[in-house]
Formats: structure tokens, C-alpha cells, sequence
């Protein structure tokens, strides 16, 4: 962690640059081979192909592009002006493009609900002129601090749009209960109390109730180590995916499969990355074997939102100057 807190700066300055980061960021993501259980280059899903993750990825990019220039425009001189950023409403527009551009159903939230406020933090960066990656992490911070009640309605939209079995179940705010948007409204519960809520049973919301510790503190530092020791993009992201499946049990197949599941592939990770990880001929024997066993799972044994994690690794790994 020294590396990243004293010497890491954003390489860039201009937003256009910055959407290539994003859509650099999910397409190497999905292109990753062979992340077990995931729909990749060699394998897909009976109704999501790897196609429709090309498509949904160039679908959302103009919608980033807008959602970026509009946050430039905030002058972004107390945090009143964070208030403005309109998380939910991004959430949300981009659901819908992801969703009319192919017909694989829900295959991006994860990456939507990971990368906007990394993007939106990004863009204060380059507003203020603060390129430190200290900077980042406490824009990073005021941008979920400072989120909404209408972000979170916006968010229950944005999954209901996509239909994907949402953020799990709460006593008194499932995303399937007809009355959840007015008792979000009625109770104040902005987009970071909805995620502290949800934190336990999911991976994406505690990445927002604890300012993305897993993608800064556990995948990027991983993920650079292993880019500049390999030279390998498909390498470092593999081997990170392990990584991250190692130490978190994937919580989309908790939803899907149960507990046991997800430790069970939890192991199989770990056990791959002794032999190696992609970067050793038995580990990737091994990943190969693993994925072919997920597989026959037809997707209740897929760690989906551990590959959304990788998304944000990957945009960060980039934002701070990696070029494959």
C-alpha cells in the first residue's frame, strides 16, 4: 500500500481520455481468459453470449461521456456541490441503454454500479487539478457521502430495469416490495445508508460502505504487482480475479447457489493461485478444470460480482497510467 499512497497520480487530463479508461476498463474485464464461471471469449451462457457484453459495453459509453461532462461543470467549491453529481440518475439512464442495445438481459449494473462513482471522482480530479491518488480516494469518499434519497430510488429503478435479482433482501427495503421507494423516501435513505444496509450480502454494496476498500486496497495494489511482473493484461487480470475470489466469497453465487458454493470456489481459487494462477502451465490446467466445472452450473455458480470488482481494478490500474 505505500506504493499506491505516496507515488500514484492520474495520468490523464481530459474527460475523452478518461472514457477511454472506462470502456478499456470493462472490455478487458470481459475479455479476460479464462475467469472461471464467467461468460468470456471461449464460453457462453445459453442466453448471454459474449457477444452481448460487447455491445452493452459500447451501449453505456456515451451515457459515461455525458454523465462525465455534466459533473465537470460543477464548480465543486464545498461539498454542497457534490449533491449534484446524480448518481441514481446515471444508474438509471444507463440501465436502460444497456438493456435496449442487446438482448442478453442484465449484463452490466456491476460494471455501471463500480465504475460511476470512480468516474464521477475522477472528473472532480481533473476539475480541481488534484492528480494524487489520495486526492481520488477522498473525492471517492464525497461523492458517496454526499449521494441522495433520490439516488437510491433512482437505484431501485435502475435494478428493476435490469431485473437482475437486485442487492439481496432486506427486512424493510427489498427492491421486490411495492412500497420500498416510499419508505425510502419517507425514512431518508440515501444511496450510501441503502449499501451499509446491504453491505453484508453484497460485494458491490460494501465496496460503497467502506469507499471501495476491496478494489484499493486488496485488487489494484495485486493487480499492478502482478501487470509489472508478468507484462501480461489478460495475465494480471486472471490472476487478480483469483485473488479477489480468494479472499471474498463471490455473493452472487451466495444468492444463487448458497454459502457453501462460493466457498467452495473460494478454495478452488486459492488452490490455483499456490500452483501459480494463469501464469504457470498446472494453474491454468487448473483454472481451465474449474471453469469447465462451473459451467455445467448454467450460471447459478458464476462470481459475477467479483468480476465487476475487476472492472474498477482495471480502471484504476489505467487511470493512474498502465497501458497494455
Amino acid at each position: 500500500m505505500s506504493l499506491i499512497g505516496t507515488n500514484l497520480n492520474i495520468s490523464i487530463k481530459y474527460i475523452d481520455d478518461l472514457i477511454r479508461c472506462l470502456s478499456l476498463a470493462s472490455f478487458l474485464e470481459v475479455v479476460g481468459w479464462p475467469k472461471p464461471g464467467n461468460v468470456h471469449r471461449t464460453k457462453d451462457f445459453e442466453n448471454t453470449k459474449f457477444e452481448h457484453f460487447l455491445a452493452g459495453i459500447v451501449a453505456i459509453q456515451p451515457t459515461f461521456r455525458e454523465f462525465c461532462y455534466q459533473i465537470f461543470q460543477i464548480p465543486f467549491k464545498n461539498d454542497d456541490d457534490y449533491e449534484k453529481i446524480e448518481l441514481g440518475h446515471f444508474f438509471m439512464k444507463a440501465a436502460k441503454e444497456m438493456i435496449n442495445w442487446q438482448s442478453g438481459g442484465n449484463i452490466l449494473l456491476g460494471h455501471i454500479l463500480i465504475l460511476a462513482p470512480l468516474a464521477a471522482a475522477s472528473v472532480i480530479c481533473l476539475k480541481t487539478q488534484k492528480y494524487h491518488f489520495n486526492d481520488l480516494r477522498d473525492n471517492l469518499s464525497k461523492v458517496i457521502e454526499n449521494s441522495s434519497v433520490n439516488d437510491t430510488v433512482n437505484l431501485y429503478n435502475a435494478i428493476r430495469i435490469c431485473n437482475p435479482g437486485g442487492l439481496g433482501t432486506t427486512d424493510k427495503y427489498d427492491i421486490n416490495n411495492e412500497n420500498s421507494l416510499n419508505d425510502i423516501t419517507s425514512d431518508n435513505i440515501t444511496l450510501k445508508k441503502i449499501f451499509e444496509l446491504s453491505k453484508d450480502k453484497d460485494l458491490i454494496s460494501m465496496e460503497y460502505a467502506t469507499g471501495f476498500t476491496t478494489i484499493i486496497n486488496d485488487g489494484l495494489p495485486y493487480f499492478l504487482e502482478a501487470f509489472n511482473h508478468y507484462g501480461d493484461i489478460n495475465t494480471a487480470t486472471v490472476n487478480t480475479y483469483l485473488k479477489l475470489l480468494s479472499l471474498h466469497p463471490d455473493t452472487l453465487v451466495i444468492r444463487k447457489s448458497g454459502i457453501d458454493a462460493a466457498l467452495y470456489i473460494s478454495k478452488k481459487a486459492s488452490k490455483i493461485l499456490e500452483k501459480g494462477g494463469i501464469s504457470s502451465n498446472k494453474g491454468l490446467r487448473l483454472i481451465i478444470e474449474l471453469d469447465d466445472e462451473l459451467q455445467q452450473k448454467k450460471g447459478k455458480w458464476n462470481p459475477g460480482t467479483t468480476a465487476d470488482l475487476i472492472s474498477g481494478i482495471i480502471f484504476c490500474a489505467l487511470l493512474f497510467g498502465l497501458r497494455i
